[in-house]
């Protein structure tokens, strides 16, 4: 499969396998986010990658009942560090929410190598979230997402023409 190839592949899982992911894998994902890279090399972020099944049953339950935190074997938590994030990008934000999104991005990116798949979910009570994973009160949960192997899943609709999104000297 060329790049080209991988990255137009989007799809969205409607479900997954409850085979557990292989401790390779789990290496493998793992040194991925090691070497995410970030503003500055300052990594301020922890991913919390979660096993247990009460752990999935609650996080679902945040989660608005996104039953896929359940069927996956695995869900991944991304917890953004803004006291260790760079003060300023454009002068007005601090690095944390970019970092963890490039970080989110790297996640998807290396469980498709695997042959796994994300789905991220946006939508989740912040609060229990922080308490089921016993994230610190100064950590932002930017996302989550059950992590697997897709068994159903369907296509996004399609991508916008390339001349909407991106325009060369000018906006």
């Amino acid at each position: 499969m060329t790049s080209g190839e991988f990255f137009k592949n989007n799809l969205s899982v409607k479900k997954f396998s409850q085979a557990p992911v292989e401790e390779e894998k789990l290496k493998a994902l793992t040194s991925a986010i090691k070497w995410c890279a970030s503003m500055d090399n300052r990594q301020p972020w922890k991913a919390i990658v979660v096993r247990d099944e009460q752990l999935k049953r609650n996080i679902s339950s945040a989660c608005n009942n996104n039953k896929s935190f359940v069927e996956a074997p695995l869900a991944v938590v991304v917890c953004g560090l803004p006291d260790d994030a760079y003060p300023t990008l454009g002068g007005f934000l601090n690095s944390y929410s970019v970092d963890a999104g490039m970080l989110i991005e790297r996640i998807s990116m290396a469980a498709r190598s695997l042959g796994m798949a994300t789905e991220w979910s946006f939508s989740f009570r912040e609060e229990k979230i922080r308490e089921i994973v016993q994230a610190p009160q100064e950590g932002r949960i930017i996302s989550l997402s059950p992590l697997g192997v897709p068994v159903e899943t369907s296509h996004l609709p399609p991508a916008r023409p390339v001349q909407e999104l991106v325009s060369y000297d000018h906006y």
